[in-house]
């Protein structure tokens, strides 16, 4: 195995050598052909600004033309129409300069004939102007002398000038074209060059990476042995980590069943509990008694329904809130008077909470649904409690419960102190109010009440945060 490894070292390094070369060659190349390809670039434009020049000469030389054409025309039918190619002419020749002078802002020698070119032009149009104007006056003596005096010499010298410039122009193309075949020769050069040496290259790694091969395939084959030894150990292991994982499934199933079974029993005994309490509730005949028993009652059952949906996740700590205070809320419902005048709406998310607190979450929730359904409709009024439990975007968990019962002022007089406890705690209220505020302070936060709206019956809104409910998932 020794010799081996140092044989693939060696075979490794020479690789690693070649790749090497390769690159550097790759990156000469790539610089090489770069600067080839900008250098053809910069002649490419230099030919087609050459070509760009030779159009915007012939376009100015035909404008030249053009008004000498509609001036004959004019002179010969007295048609108006020749005198607007005249003016087209005349119209266009400025934006031509203008044109011709950028496209030679690099050749001095063609910006000075253009500089003598473009008084002349000017000189041409006006005496074609000049021409017209004499032949509208019917003055043809006067108009003949300009047409074959000055007029004729002055396009002679325009066509000069401009078949100069032209000229110029044809042989920088000459000599531009030349420059590009000379780097088309190179670029043929160095393509050539890197397919040889890429060639040189490819054929030292081919050998290179044949004795890497067989090297490769003598380490595969004593492998090969180590991995049939190895397999052999792997399916022992195996064999025994899936004993020991059925056995710990199975003790986890039996405690999911014991936990599940104890929490039901849990929550059936309170619910005995309840039912004696409601047996007594029926014997004594004091209403305080009564009144006593069934807010007792009413919190046993309401531990019973926590307890009775503590379906815990996968760590044996945490369960939903929704599915709690769900069952809560349910068994709140199913104990009201059957003629539905009032009705229990909620919204729960459905976030996870630690087990320890869900009994207490949903005491917390009975206490403030039973208050809002016993002081908020004091006179059997027909109305709604909504619950809502959820999280603010960037605060913690909230506990909410609403009514649109009488609220504040049950009597319309404004002098009257709230009549619900809920809305006085601190004037030592009942024992409903200071459970709720016992719990509050437990889950870190405060009861924030307030009137629902505003009208006959402004109804009542109650507001816990849960600063210390831990959430151990967010849906």
């Amino acid at each position: 195995m020794q010799d081996l490894g140092k044989k693939s070292a060696r075979i490794s390094r020479a690789l690693l050598i070649t790749v090497t070369l390769c690159f550097m060659t790759l990156f000469v190349s790539t610089v090489v052909l770069i600067g080839i390809s900008r250098t053809a670039v910069r002649t490419d434009e230099w030919i087609a600004r050459t070509l760009e020049v030779q159009d915007a000469l012939d376009s100015l030389l035909m404008n030249v033309t053009d008004a000498e054409a509609g001036q004959r025309g004019y002179l010969i039918t007295r048609d108006e129409q020749f005198l607007a190619t005249v003016a087209a002419a005349d119209e266009s020749l400025q934006a031509q300069l203008l044109r011709l002078r950028s496209l030679v802002a690099d050749y001095p020698l063609q910006q000075q004939r253009i500089e003598k070119l473009a008084p002349l032009l000017a000189e041409r149009l006006a005496a074609i102007h000049q021409t017209l104007e004499l032949a509208q006056h019917n003055q043809p003596q006067d108009m003949n002398q300009i047409v074959s005096g000055r007029g004729a010499q002055m396009t002679q010298e325009i066509r000069d000038s401009i078949a100069a410039m032209n000229d110029s122009e044809a042989g920088r193309l000459i000599d531009r074209r030349r420059e590009a075949a000379v780097i088309r020769e190179q670029f043929i050069a160095t393509i050539s060059g890197l397919v040889i040496v890429a060639g040189v290259f490819a054929a030292f790694a081919l050998l290179s990476v044949r004795a890497y091969l067989r090297g490769l395939e003598e380490s595969r084959q004593r492998v090969v042995a180590h991995q049939a030894e190895l397999e052999a150990r792997v399916a022992e292991r195996t064999a025994e980590l899936t004993r020991t994982t059925e056995l710990a499934q199975r003790e986890r199933s039996r405690a999911e069943t014991l936990l599940t079974d104890v929490n039901h029993r849990v929550g059936n005994n309170l619910a005995l509990v309840s039912s004696f309490l409601t047996m007594q509730q029926r014997a004594v005949t004091n209403p305080e008694a009564v009144k006593a028993l069934s807010a007792a009652r009413a919190r046993v059952q309401a531990v019973a329904s926590s307890h009775r949906k503590l379906r815990l996740g996968a760590d044996f700590a945490t369960v939903k809130a929704n599915e709690v205070l769900g069952a809560v809320l349910d068994d709140i419902g199913a104990g009201l008077p059957p003629d539905g005048r009032i009705h229990i709406d909620y919204d729960l998310l459905p976030l996870e909470i630690h087990a320890r607190d869900a009994v207490s979450l949903g005491v917390l929730t009975s206490e403030l649904v039973m208050n809002a359904i016993k002081h908020g409709f004091t006179g059997g009024e027909a109305g709604d409690v909504r619950v809502i439990f959820g999280v603010t975007a960037d605060g913690p968990p909230f506990l909410e419960v609403s009514d649109d019962g009488v609220g504040y002022d049950s009597n319309n007089n404004e002098n009257i102190e709230p009549h619900d406890p809920l809305l006085a705690p601190a004037r030592g209220g009942g024992l409903g109010a200071r459970i709720i505020d016992m719990l509050a302070r437990q889950f870190g936060g405060e009861t924030h009440r307030a009137p629902l709206r505003e009208g006959a019956r402004p109804g009542t809104c109650v507001r816990v945060e849960l600063a210390r409910l831990e959430l151990m998932q967010q849906p």
